[in-house]
């Protein structure tokens, strides 16, 4: 690939050696990369402040057989506000790693990248629940998993009574995580592994998905809908993206 260059986040950052770093980049135009940065963990070194993890940065790099190696960065921005909340701390870390676990490296997913930028960003005047759930609704669409709200899943029946923020219907709404939406009560008899849910879970969801998330982050929604999109979502992440990640044990 010769000399590169390329705007990154960085998902992930472990020592190597003496002074190296390996980290796992998220690039707006090469997808997922992994890369080495030589020497960074001396106090002289240049690079410190641009592959710091989580940051937003511009870097150089030489591609290699199975390492790319940065060879200049400037970091455009530390996040440093994350490092002084442990809530945001964990939601950065749970965004971080499902990002790196659900893509394939060399990829290029730029809508994914600006996804995860404006989730970052976002971070500091956002509820790190709240966000968590949008990011993870955003995160499934922009995989092509976008669960399907608007009909049954199985017998496109059209059926719209749940999709605004705020719904008051009395009856539970059937969901299917194989299936990846909403069922009519018909469909979700023969389904043994439907779930309920309440009308404003699935339409906080159906919000999530229509509107920018700096927008959803400031919609309000009582505690049981909170717990409802939790499991649900994380339920779908593990059935369709076939990954529970570790950081999810520190997030609410």
């Amino acid at each position: 690939m010769g000399i590169y260059k390329e705007e990154a986040i960085v998902l992930r950052s472990m020592p190597y050696g003496e002074a190296d770093r390996i980290l796992t980049l998220f690039t707006r135009g090469a997808g997922k990369v992994a890369a080495i940065a030589k020497g960074v963990r001396k106090p002289s070194s240049r690079l410190r402040g641009a592959v710091q993890l989580f940051s937003h940065t511009h870097l150089v790099l030489y591609g290699g057989k199975t390492l790319d190696t940065i060879t200049q960065g400037d970091s455009d921005e530390t996040f440093s506000f994350i490092e002084q909340d442990l809530d945001k701390l964990a939601a950065a870390s749970c965004f971080a790693e499902l990002v790196d676990r659900l893509t394939m490296e060399r990829q290029p997913q730029p809508k994914l990248f600006q996804l995860l930028l404006t989730a970052m960003r976002t971070l500091e005047g956002s509820d790190p629940e709240l966000l968590g759930r949008v990011f993870e609704t955003k995160l499934l669409a922009a995989l092509g998993y976008r669960p399907q709200f608007e009909g049954c899943v199985m017998e496109h029946h059209d059926d719209r009574q749940v999709l605004q923020p705020g719904g008051t219907a009395a009856d539970p709404v059937w969901f299917s995580i194989e299936s990846g939406g909403v069922l009519c009560p018909a469909c979700a008899a023969n389904c043994p592994g439907a779930l309920t849910l309440s009308p404003p879970t699935v339409a906080a969801l159906a919000y999530f998905l229509r509107s920018p998330l700096d927008r959803a982050v400031r919609v309000r929604i009582e505690r049981r809908s909170r717990l409802e999109l939790a499991s649900l979502l994380h339920s779908f992440i593990c059935y369709h993206g076939d990954v529970r990640p570790r950081s999810w044990q520190f997030t609410r």
